[in-house]
């Protein structure tokens, strides 16, 4: 009897009759008939739970299958170590021209257990569906494979690991799944350049980035070494400040987990062995890949030998290694040979200085000693990101790169970021940033990811962006100019062929054909961009065209927000005046006597440190969350749509499609409408069907805005709305906001959005809110006075 069968039969014939057929058929899609009955526990627990079995009856219905706790849920015993190593992911060893290897990336937005859909960013947001279809969002999403790899030498002397630390490959190519993100370009950073890089939203600037921190890029150079600091750096939740910052070095942190695991064995002798094979399959699998990387290099002759190495390796080293330390030796003898190569390996890197050393790096950045003792886990964003900078100090890499690190930070700490990469001396760094104004601080010269090619541009953004204005213009005068000589030669060919035809002149025949072949090769420039004359054998190979053609390039495609203009209301009073009010959190005001009348039209920006009160302030607007004192009058036809700063995090855990989850909130809608407006937000085509948790950031944070705008709002309420957007669509909504006739409060942290959005801007300070007439500059001259 298949097992799903045999859990029906087993229950009470109450639970059973609530369990409807959806439900049953969800459970038989996804449990695998031959799968351990602990499989079907994780999968069918939470449905009989809301059934109104409690513990005690789920523990007596899958004691009859054999998964009571002991089955289900105690950790099984250790595994007897395999005769040959357990490879690392990506370990296998690539044919000369074979496929790169397929390294599984987890994605960040992938949710691993049930979670409740988010609540809507606008009022009166439906509650998450239940029953089987508001469950089945347990489901585990399949990971992506993304594969690395750049083009080899077959030269011997460009496979050996140099002290260069500039990095220059040929031929990179990117594919996740079966999407190609780059398709053979050029990887090239020059050493102690800083770079900013910008691209689309779902270019793949992210995952360019963690291919080269988790170092899968296949051809990276091995001597480099690399720290990512990533959206939403992921640490252990229990691990205090320090030792977050000594795990960067993960070369010392792996010894210094054997010393500990072996350690504490020999105090239990029967855990003695297992702590020991640990350290042999640590060995053995880095001196697999080694083998395997070399091999990857090298080809002809001496790539033979280095993939017969690597295969000899992948059988025998792990016995090897083993048989190298025990030879006729006791368990504890191994032990204390071990334990004296680890603790000579740590002098070597002079790890008894480590924690005195992370303490003062600490220390430089205003991290107090209770701080650096305590979780990171307490720390705001502006905090969190001292902390991954001091791991870069402590780890001191030679690239550094940065993904969106100015999100959830206040300007504050953005003026304190800026100041120190500014500053930062011999490491290169590449940084992803949706912020203007801190680009254009922080960068040298500018990479750009579009039509899966890299590109290297001299100067910070708005210099890019200036240049690559007057090229375009400069390429359209040329094509213009090009094509008026081409129809002057079309012309005059018609003209020779006509008065060859009235008069039969061979001279005008051979005019024509002299003319034609002149016509051929206008179809380029005279001139390369360097000002040489171009000559046939700078183009090498065969070609349909006697010159290249000159492509005009094509400007970016504004992201058009469609921000629907609000209806009229009847009162033509405050939409929301806030009257005297106050607000505490146990005991400690926030907010203090704040008076403000919000009108049709305002475009209203609040600053203010993080933890100040300004989402508090903005609750408190919505009507999510009553003052202590005071009182906030609302008109009563008003819609507010509310843009919160973690929805896009939220949305990470939801794998229904945006498509769906619209039809679902407004069941009056026809698809064909959802789709159209999806499409207006650039997520057209299977970016609509898709779950919501596969989207990049900038396409879950475009996703947010057209759930929110949907209800056409009177009053957007915009808490942090261009974490994770891309320029080009933080231009687009700069655009709309500005065109919307409804009212906007914004909350952000980046000044170029504020500058040319906000007519109003606040600082909200010891509780009050004080009106800055020059606006957000000097709110910054403000804080760098200080």
């Amino acid at each position: 009897m298949p097992i799903l069968d045999s859990l029906l039969a087993a229950l009470p014939a109450a639970a059973r009759d609530a369990l409807d057929q959806d439900t049953v058929d969800y459970l038989r899609s996804i449990v695998d008939e031959s799968s351990d009955p602990a499989a079907l526990r994780d999968a069918a627990e939470p449905f009989l739970a809301d059934a109104g079995m409690d513990e005690a009856a789920l523990a007596a219905v899958f004691a009859k299958l054999s998964v009571g706790p002991a089955a289900a849920g105690a950790p099984k015993a250790a595994a007897a170590v395999p005769s040959r190593p357990v490879l690392l992911p990506g370990a296998a060893v690539p044919a000369p021209q074979g496929p790169p290897r397929a390294v599984p990336v987890p994605p960040a937005s992938a949710a691993d257990s049930q979670q409740a859909r988010p609540q809507s960013p606008s009022t009166g947001a439906k509650a998450a569906g239940s029953g089987a279809r508001g469950k089945a969002k347990a489901v585990k999403l399949k990971e992506p494979t993304v594969q690395a790899f750049s083009q080899q030498s077959r030269f011997h002397a460009e496979t050996v690991t140099t002290l260069s630390n500039d990095v220059d490959l040929k031929g990179v190519n990117v594919v996740v799944n079966d999407t190609e993100l780059l398709v053979d370009t050029r990887l090239w950073l020059k050493a102690g350049t800083h770079y900013g890089m910008v691209g689309r939203n779902g270019a793949g600037n992210s995952t360019l980035l963690s291919v080269i921190g988790n170092r899968s890029l296949v051809g990276f150079p091995e001597n480099i070494r690399t720290l990512y600091v990533q959206q939403l750096d992921v640490v252990e939740p229990n691990a205090t400040v320090l030792e977050a910052v000594l795990a960067a070095d993960e070369e010392r942190q792996k010894r210094m987990d054997d010393i500990a695991a072996i350690e504490g064995a020999l105090q239990t002798p029967a855990a003695l062995p297992g702590a020991l094979d640990g350290y042999i399959q640590r060995i053995a699998n880095e001196r697999i890949v080694k083998a395997q990387n070399i091999a990857t290099l090298r080809s002809g002759k001496r790539g033979k030998y280095a993939r017969a190495s690597a295969l000899k390796a992948e059988q025998s080293m792990l016995d090897d290694i083993r048989s190298t330390l025990y030879s006729d030796k006791q368990e504890s003898e191994v032990a204390a040979d071990v334990l004296t190569t680890l603790y000579a390996e740590l002098d070597t890197m002079d790890a008894h200085a480590a924690e005195a050393k992370a303490r003062a790096i600490l220390g430089s950045m205003d991290v107090g000693e209770e701080q650096q003792d305590g979780p990171v886990s307490q720390l705001s964003g502006g905090w969190r990101m001292r902390v991954a900078l001091a791991k870069a100090m402590f780890m001191e890499p030679d690239l550094l790169l940065l993904d969106e690190c100015t999100n959830h930070l206040d300007l504050a700490a953005i003026a304190w970021l800026q100041e120190y990469l500014v500053a930062l001396e011999g490491v290169t760094i590449v940084c992803v940033s949706h912020d203007r104004d801190f680009l254009n601080a922080v960068s040298q010269e500018i990479i750009r990811l579009k039509d899966r090619q890299l590109t290297y541009h001299p100067g910070n953004y708005d210099e890019y962006e200036q240049t690559e204005d007057e090229l375009r213009r400069k390429k359209e005068r040329q094509f213009a100019a090009l094509e008026r000589r081409r129809e002057h030669v079309k012309k005059s060919i018609d003209n020779f062929m006509k008065q060859a035809r009235s008069t039969n002149d061979s001279k005008a025949l051979s005019q024509v054909a002299s003319r034609k072949k002149k016509l051929d090769r206008m179809v380029g420039l005279d001139k390369l961009e360097n000002g040489k004359r171009f000559k046939r054998s700078y183009w090498a190979g065969f070609h349909e065209t006697l010159r290249p053609e000159l492509k005009l390039e094509r400007a970016e495609k504004e992201v058009d927000f469609a921000i629907p203009q609000p209806e009229n209301l009847r009162n033509y009073g405050p939409l929301v005046a806030l009257n005297a009010i106050s607000h505490s959190f146990d005991r400690r005001a926030v907010l203090a006597n704040i008076n403000l009348s919000i009108m049709m039209g305002d475009h209203i920006a609040l600053l203010g440190l993080n933890g100040c009160g300004k989402s508090t302030l903005v609750n408190i607007i919505n009507g999510s969350l009553v003052p202590t004192a005071g009182s906030v009058d609302r008109q009563v036809r008003l819609r507010i749509g509310h843009y919160t700063q973690h929805f896009v995090d939220e949305l990470s855990a939801v794998t229904t499609s945006g498509a769906a989850r619209l039809l679902e909130d407004n069941p009056g809608a026809k698809e064909s409408e959802i789709r159209k407006w999806l499409g207006s937000f650039e997520l057209s085509g299977p970016l609509a069907t898709r779950p919501i948790c596969t989207l990049s950031g900038g396409q879950r944070a475009r996703m947010a805005m057209a759930i929110m705008l949907f209800s056409n709002p009177h009053m957007l309420l915009l808490d942090e709305v261009t974490n994770h957007l891309d320029m080009y669509a933080v231009q687009g909504l700069i655009a709309a906001i500005n065109d919307y006739e409804g009212t906007v409060v914004i909350v952000s942290h980046d000044r170029h959005f504020i500058r040319e959005t906000a007519d109003e801007v606040y600082a909200l300070q010891g509780g009050k809110l004080v009106p800055l007439e020059d606006g957000v500059d000097e709110y910054i001259s403000g804080i760098v006075g200080t």
